[in-house]
């Protein structure tokens, strides 16, 4: 019979079982369910009545005690009203002393009978003797019973015959309470003396405050007795009421014991516990039997399906291990391979037939035990362990792999071991190179900050001595951004790399030279003896700097400034070591670069000066401090005075006139150059507005200016706010400008002329300028160093010079302007050689705006 076939003919009769099994559980189930409602609503039931019956018990406790409390407060009163000393002093008269103070109607009543308040009414209705709460008081019955005190005294006097007493139940604020009222009287004591009109009446309250109603309750057994919270409270079952004489009753609420709720907190969790167990028995029953009903038609499909299953477990296994990167092992107890994917083959290159039966230490190695070993151990272990080890594959390559093992456990006794190899050379490989990128130079391969910082650390820790220093040289190259303005950073990037090369080649193994960004460099050198030593390594590094780079067909030479810091001279700390070598590098740079300083503790005072100057400059800037001097510059052939150079001036409070050379390179450092630029040009400008048409103003442009990039636009401001025109401004722009970025400084230059101003090139035979950038640039003139002057015209060569210098102006159409005349002398040769323009002490020494206005007041004369 087919399987289809055996099914249908199987179906019904499993299906009729299962019906006939469901119908009957369901019958049971829903019988068990009744009985175990029936049981929980009758435990309910007798619960309920149990506290009925409590509110009932506590209801007559309480309303029993009440009225013995009332009793009680009648009794004491008689006792006290039908007394012949009451009579006497509480009727006959009125002493205080008596009652109060001799305690017999006074404190006592309140502490050992809790009655709050105490009166006692004349025949005339009058409040003669009050104690509230224990304390004599004035206050009079009404203020406490109201309406209700004239009443209560008057039922009290019909009673004097009887010797009996009247009480009420009222409510005095928001408290119940119990009034007493008796009359006075002699307690048929004989002979006591008789006064006119009705008797005084004697009244005891007991108030139930909250407290007192409570331990009232509580003698009774019942807890917490109160007054109700709200109007809808008071009605809250259980509850007291007991009649006022005012009509309004007084009500009690009280927290009852429920002995039924305990009852239920008994019986209630174990029915319900027993519901629960009956229900998951009657829950597995029906599982159970279900299960068995359905289990004929069940296990024949179970059968197929195992073996379908069964089947794609195999295939999906194989797949996995067929395509997974790891290969899949399995050895005896004894580390014998018995199993390999046929991952291995790929993976190693050898075939799977070759190694089983063979050791697992033939394919697997570690550099201290042996595989096997290894895997013998896990039990003690744990039971999936991971190693390190290496294989090498047929072909002889060493690849390293982690091994993963399980033992396997047959009825507590180990058989073998299973796991998984992955080859992680690359990912070792990998964390090598980040590792190694971490602590080096990407573009040199040099170390980096963090490599030199730990190695700079270790070799503190070795303690260096004065006799063999550890040497810290801080290096920069001098001339090296002009590489990457000129050729790119290509080629900035290819010597970078020449110069680690050279820096390395003259240091010794052991040593670190270590790239901390840009053009900075770290040197780091032991086993240096002496001051000697240091200076042969230190001139050996700078040779291999300053030996030309070749960049194509073009040879470039840069310098390099170092500053050196030895420990343990200077410090032993790394951060502070760097800091002084620093500071050393900072005074070679300073004093003309190509060359190595030695740390002193001069410098850092030099430093610090050079802080404070530096923040008193930028208070100067915004205090006003600034002057400008005006030198007069003259046309030398008509003896004409034609403008004048605009020269910067400190006016220092403490230190008077400061001279431009002491903080213009402090200036220029630091940025500062920029705002003082512009207040210059600003100041220059508005002053020359005034001077007679067409002289002019020159004012010095420093080369920072030039690489800020905005200089046209500063100077169109200036002349935009001041008025000036421009042909009426003169820029002074020395010629080494030219020389940092040609292309750049021409673009700028343009801009300059589009704008109108004149341009002349400052201090002319100073620099390393070739007559083509005269052609080159658009210069309008030139101004002669004044080094040429001091010789000139005593010598034969400087007069050549000056001569020539004057020719080549006049070749290139440049007004030529000659610096530093002195002399009379000078001023007549100059005139001779037709020379245009001059300046000098001779001439006119700079003066403030308001001398220089006098000059221009004066009438001209002959020079």
């Amino acid at each position: 019979m087919n399987l289809p076939s055996l099914l249908s003919a199987q179906a019904p009769y499993g299906q009729k079982t299962t019906f006939f099994t469901r119908r009957i559980l369901m019958s049971l189930t829903v019988l068990l369910s009744g009985v175990m409602l029936l049981a929980i609503v009758m435990v309910v039931g007798i619960a309920w009545r149990q506290n009925e019956e409590a509110v009932r018990q506590e209801s007559f406790l309480l309303h029993n005690a009440w009225k013995d409390a009332r009793q009680d407060l009648m009794t004491n009163i008689r006792d006290y009203a039908f007394w012949g000393e009451a009579w006497n002093h509480l009727h006959l008269k009125m002493d205080t002393v008596w009652a109060f103070d001799q305690q017999n109607m006074g404190p006592g009543l309140f502490s050992e009978f809790h009655y709050e308040g105490v009166f006692v009414v004349d025949g005339e209705g009058r409040t003669t003797y009050t104690v509230i709460n224990g304390k004599l008081d004035s206050l009079p019955l009404e203020s406490w019973l109201g309406v209700q005190a004239a009443p209560l005294v008057a039922r009290a006097r019909l009673l004097a015959k009887d010797e009996a007493a009247a009480s009420i139940n009222t409510t005095i604020g928001s408290t119940p309470a119990i009034v007493a009222a008796a009359p006075i009287t002699t307690g048929r004591v004989p002979g006591l003396a008789t006064r006119p009109g009705p008797p005084s009446v004697l009244v005891f309250v007991s108030r139930f405050t909250p407290e007192k109603l409570a331990m009232f309750g509580h003698t009774v057994g019942v807890q917490d007795a109160r007054i109700p919270d709200s109007a809808q409270d008071a009605f809250v079952t259980p509850f007291l009421q007991e009649a006022v004489a005012d009509g309004t009753p007084v009500i009690i609420r009280w927290d009852s014991q429920q002995p039924g709720k305990t009852l239920l907190l008994l019986l209630l969790p174990m029915l319900l516990a027993a519901a629960g167990v009956l229900a998951l028995a009657a829950r597995r029953v029906i599982n159970h039997a279900m299960h068995n009903a359905a289990l004929c038609d069940q296990r024949f499909l179970q059968l197929v399906h195992s073996q379908r299953e069964l089947a794609a477990s195999e295939a999906r296994f194989r797949d996995v291990a067929e395509t997974a990167s790891d290969w899949i092992w399995e050895t005896n107890a004894a580390g014998v391979l018995i199993y390999l994917s046929h991952r291995f083959a790929a993976a190693t290159g050898f075939a799977t037939e070759q190694l089983l039966d063979k050791p697992i230490d033939k394919i697997l190695q570690h550099e201290t035990q042996s595989v096997s070993d290894w895997l013998r151990r896990q039990p003690q272990e744990g039971h999936r362990q991971t190693l390190r080890c290496y294989s090498v594959s047929a072909c002889g390559e060493k690849r390293i792999c982690s091994l993963v093992a399980n033992a396997v456990d047959v009825g507590g006794q180990i058989v073998g071991y299973r796991g998984t190899v992955s080859d992680i050379t690359q990912e070792i490989e990998s964390q090598a190179r980040i590792h190694y990128l971490s602590q080096h130079d990407a573009l040199t391969g040099l170390p980096n900050r963090l490599y030199m910082s730990e190695f700079l650390l270790s070799r503190l820790q070795a303690q260096p001595t004065a006799e063999r220093p550890l040497v810290l040289i801080s290096l920069d190259l001098d001339h090296f951004k002009p590489i990457n303005d000129t050729w790119g950073h290509a080629a900035g990037d290819s010597v970078l790399n020449e110069v680690s090369h050279r820096l390395r080649s003259v240091l010794k193994a052991g040593d670190l030279v270590s790239r901390q960004g840009g053009d900075e460099f770290i040197i780091i050198v032991s086993d240096l003896n002496g001051e000697q030593e240091i200076d042969a390594c230190c001139q050996a590094l700078l040779d291999e700097v300053c030996r030309p780079f070749q960049l194509g067909l073009q040879e470039v030479f840069i310098g390099a400034s170092m500053g050196l810091a030895l420990a343990p001279d200077d410090a032993m700390q790394a951060e502070e070591l760097l800091r002084l070598a620093d500071i050393a590098l900072y005074k070679s740079k300073r004093e003309g670069r190509n060359r190595w300083t030695w740390y002193s503790a001069e410098m850092a005072e030099q430093l610090v000066q050079r802080r404070e100057m530096e923040r008193n400059l930028r208070k100067a800037i915004a205090g006003n401090e600034l002057r400008l001097f005006y030198q007069p510059r003259y046309c030398l052939q008509e003896s004409r005075l034609d403008g004048a150079e605009a020269l910067i001036r400190w006016e220092h409070p403490l230190s008077g006139l400061i001279m431009p050379d002491k903080f213009i390179p402090l200036a220029e450092e630091t940025g500062l150059i920029i705002e003082i630029s512009d207040w210059v040009l600003h100041r220059a400008c508005h002053d020359a507005l005034g001077w007679p048409e067409p002289m002019y103003v020159s004012v010095n442009i420093s080369p920072a200016e030039f690489r800020s990039g905005n200089l046209a636009l500063r100077v169109a401001n200036a002349l935009a706010v001041s008025g000036l025109e421009a042909s009426r401004l003169e820029l002074e722009i020395t010629e080494n400008i030219t020389l940092e970025n040609p292309q750049s400084a021409l673009e700028t230059m343009q801009s300059l002329k589009a704008l109108g101003v004149k341009l002349t090139v400052d201090d002319f035979g100073a620099g390393h300028a070739s007559l083509g950038y005269l052609k080159t640039f658009p210069f309008d003139g030139m101004k002669m160093d004044r080094s040429y002057m001091s010789d000139f015209p005593h010598s034969a060569q400087a007069m050549s010079i000056v001569e020539g210098i004057i020719g080549l102006g006049k070749a290139f159409s440049l007004t030529v302007t000659a610096e530093g005349i002195e002399t009379q002398e000078q001023l007549q040769e100059l005139q001779a050689i037709a020379c245009q323009e001059g300046q000098g002490y001779y001439l006119g020494r700079p003066m403030p705006l308001a001398r220089f206005n006098l000059l221009l007041a004066q009438p001209a004369q002959k020079l």
